[in-house]
């Protein structure tokens, strides 16, 4: 059994990474295939490769089905009168309210191109079945309820996410929580009065008793997030607080949550079950009541049904006295979350809840003493240790410790929030004194612990093979005694300690004359940050933008490859030109990395200012950099920085946003631009706008690669039609990052010049 559910999970997992699903033709021959193979040619082994294909065949349908649902390319910023229920607290940040809203109707507005009335549309009309909308409300009028009936007109999208190295898999999440499109609300329409919100009512009605007693964001923050799921009053210094403290699985709803809750129910029904034997089956019943409750106050999202099935599973094997062991109970538990969301093997809560969960039961089989409490904390922490340095880079050192104290006083905590909130409907109250006490003790635990300058440990990236024998020797650790000489984990752990090491100090070694030029065109929406090396050599040209919210789009798309690149330092940086969409991330790359030199067009009254004037050459191994153009012009587009990078057999030229004058001007004093052959890579100017990309540019430039840096569905309409068929008309092969993902350019030993892009090397059937 054990050896079957094994292949039933790798099934799934080899789904995960699948280009594209499988047709359903494709999935009924190859499940007609494997019968035969196994009927004709038998063998032990059989159930195992039938649980295999099984898997993999389903988890391809789920993904079909999940797509079928999407909203279709053609109908990309569309306009529609949709109906019906928010069904989600929703999220207010920076004056803007994200929710996600049920449809129950939708009516074609308008299309930009105004073909809603081509056979085409009508058919693709006729079949749409979107069901799950995530909204943006940029100007709100008045408040939204969960439950509330509306009626709202929309602009919405297909789903879609920025695709780098390293980066968050935005389109992957959409498609786990079954969001068919996004958009935002251009106005609400109608909406009714009585509110029948059912759970999520519920939810909203207990936000407001948490805000009415909480006049400290933070304690309010805590409690909501205990009780609702709702984290968005958390601040980033709370998180940051929390991650440096090892209690974030504290603060977030998780399966630590879901199983207190269960025993909470267990308990009680055992109680019950003394009064009668006909209550046996009581505790089981009751402690998965009492969690699916919980589950759904709590927001039911991804991973309280994941920690929920897990209980489930566990009691229902214990109600129908199956007389399986602990560890196939768990693996039929991993089997049954994989069989609701496939693509859950690819989370990085599914294989923390898992692996930590196997974990407790690992420790729970061996002879436990007094002090076992402690033991297992920190044989926890060593026991996650590579799963943490894989995923986060990082570990609280203080974790074991703190989650000591923390874990019992939450748990006490939830029982008091759940008292006081019943009772607060009546206006009664029991605990309010109790709670805010308990409240400000884990506070006052978690900043004590944060403080400590050792808690919290950042370290760079291990290479994969590094983790998988770093696991290894934590799992010699882990052993009971006598099973293996403890001594040897030593050994399995020196290579992540020599890689710390080599890793500590920047990297100051000259860069070879024979180092070859790449380059990363990262795919940030609308805006631009390109990364070129040579060797150790680093240069971020432009960061992107910075958001209402406070984040940056270089925190999203360029840090996740610097960090797992392990670069700390920038010898170079340049900024093109003052505008939000190239330089809106400067203060996040001076906070993440270490920057020699910044080149702009604009003043910086700082340490880093050097203007990128005309003319400014340097040479790093076997490549030219050169400023063509900059800081002169009337206005900040045309004083862009224009950085013409070489090696002699390939080229790239970064123009920012300069306009056809600028680009004249560059032609007339620059005639050799195409003495070494044309330009290999030619990133567009100001995003494809029809303001550049003159003909006189393309005829001198002759680029061979255009790459245009432009967000999805973008409001500018860039790249416009006019000049990608200008730049086709001169051969080019065009990239667009909103289609491409990041774009990869790399000139090898040979002085072969080679362009990839992430959507294609990295293609995954969500995408």
């Amino acid at each position: 059994m054990r050896s079957r559910m094994i292949a039933i999970a790798v099934g799934f997992l080899c789904a995960a990474w699948l280009p594209q699903v499988i047709p359903v033709l494709g999935c009924i021959c190859i499940a007609l295939l494997t019968l035969v193979f196994a009927f004709y040619r038998r063998s032990t082994y059989n159930g195992v490769l039938l649980c295999f294909i099984a898997a993999l065949l389903y988890a391809s349908c789920w993904g079909s089905w999940q797509l079928s649902h999407k909203l279709p390319d053609q109908l990309l910023r569309s306009d529609w009168i949709v109906t019906g229920t928010l069904v989600d607290l929703p999220d207010s940040e920076a004056g803007v309210i994200r929710f996600n809203f049920k449809v129950d109707s939708m009516a074609l507005h308008r299309l930009p191109n105004g073909s809603h009335n081509s056979p085409e549309i009508q058919k693709l009309l006729s079949d749409l079945n979107v069901r799950l909308l995530k909204l943006s409300w940029y100007k709100p009028s008045n408040n939204l309820i969960p439950g509330q009936y509306l009626k709202l007109a929309v602009r919405i999208k297909p789903p879609h996410g920025l695709v780098n190295p390293s980066g968050f898999d935005y389109e992957r999440w959409l498609l786990i929580n079954k969001i068919d499109a996004t958009g935002y609300v251009r106005e609400v329409v109608d909406k009714e009065t009585d509110i029948d919100g059912g759970i999520a009512g519920l939810r909203h009605a207990m936000n407001q008793r948490i805000e009415q007693r909480y006049s400290e964001s933070r304690d309010m923050a805590l409690v909501q997030a205990l009780t609702t799921g709702y984290k968005a009053n958390f601040s980033q210094d709370d998180w940051e607080l929390l991650r440096q403290s090892g209690t974030v699985h504290l603060a977030v709803i998780s399966g630590l949550h879901i199983g207190f809750v269960a025993l909470i129910g267990w308990w009680f029904g055992r109680v019950l079950s003394v009064l009668s034997p006909r209550f046996y089956g009581l505790p089981y019943c009751l402690s998965v009541l009492f969690a699916g409750i919980y589950m759904q106050v709590a927001g039911a999202e991804i991973p309280t049904q994941r920690a929920f099935i897990m209980v489930f599973v566990f009691m229902l094997s214990g109600l129908l006295k199956w007389y399986i062991d602990i560890w196939q109970r768990w693996w039929l538990a991993l089997v049954c979350v994989l069989i609701f969301t496939p693509l859950a093997v690819l989370e990085v809560g599914f294989w923390l809840s898992f692996c930590a969960v196997a974990l407790l039961i690992w420790f729970s089989q061996q002879p436990i003493r007094w002090y076992g409490v402690i033991k297992i904390q920190f044989l926890l922490l060593l026991g996650m240790l590579p799963l943490y340095l894989h995923f986060f880079s990082a570990i609280s050192l203080v974790a074991p410790l703190v989650n000591i104290i923390a874990i019992p006083l939450l748990s006490i905590l939830i029982v008091v929030i759940a008292i006081n909130l019943a009772v607060s409907f009546f206006s009664i109250s029991f605990f309010d004194g109790v709670e805010r006490n308990l409240v400000d003790l884990f506070w006052t635990l978690v900043d004590l612990s944060a403080a400590q300058e050792w808690s919290y440990l950042t370290l760079d990236p291990p290479p994969l093979a590094v983790i998988v024998v770093a696991a290894i020797g934590a799992l010699i650790l882990l052993l009971p005694s006598g099973s293996l000489p403890k001594y040897m984990a030593v050994f399995f752990f020196l290579p992540l300690l020599g890689d710390q090491m080599r890793g500590d100090d920047l990297d100051t070694s000259p860069v070879p004359e024979t180092s070859r030029l790449s380059a990363i065109v990262f795919d940030i929406g609308q805006g631009l940050s390109v990364v070129v090396e040579v060797g150790t050599y680093r240069l971020l040209y432009d960061t992107g933008p910075a958001y209402l919210s406070g984040s940056t789009a270089f925190e999203r798309a360029v840090l996740p490859y610097l960090t797992q690149a392990r670069i700390k330092q920038l010898e170079h940086m340049v900024l093109s030109h003052d505008d939000n969409d190239h330089v809106g991330g400067f203060s996040a790359v001076k906070k993440a990395v270490h920057i020699e030199q910044v080149f702009s067009s604009f003043d910086l009254s700082g340490e880093y200012d050097r203007s990128c004037k005309r003319g400014v050459k340097w040479r790093v191994g076997g490549v030219d950099f050169e400023f063509l153009s900059g800081s002169t012009g009337r206005n900040d587009n045309n004083r862009s920085c224009v950085l013409l990078v070489s090696d002699g057999g390939c080229s790239l030229l970064l123009p920012g946003d300069i306009g056809k004058s600028v680009e004249a001007s560059i032609v007339k004093r620059h005639q050799a631009l195409k003495v070494n052959g044309p330009v290999t890579w030619l990133v567009a100017s100001h995003h494809g706008s029809r303001s550049s990309s003159s003909e006189l540019w393309l005829t001198a430039t002759s680029p061979e690669n255009i790459i245009f840096s432009a967000g999805y569905a973008n409001a500018f309409n860039h790249p416009h039609p006019e000049v990608v068929k200008r730049t086709k008309a001169y051969g080019a092969q065009v990239y667009t990052t909103a289609k491409t993902g990041a774009v990869f350019l790399k000139s090898d030993a040979e002085g072969e010049c080679t362009t990839t892009t992430m959507r294609q090397d990295e293609k995954r059937f969500w995408r």
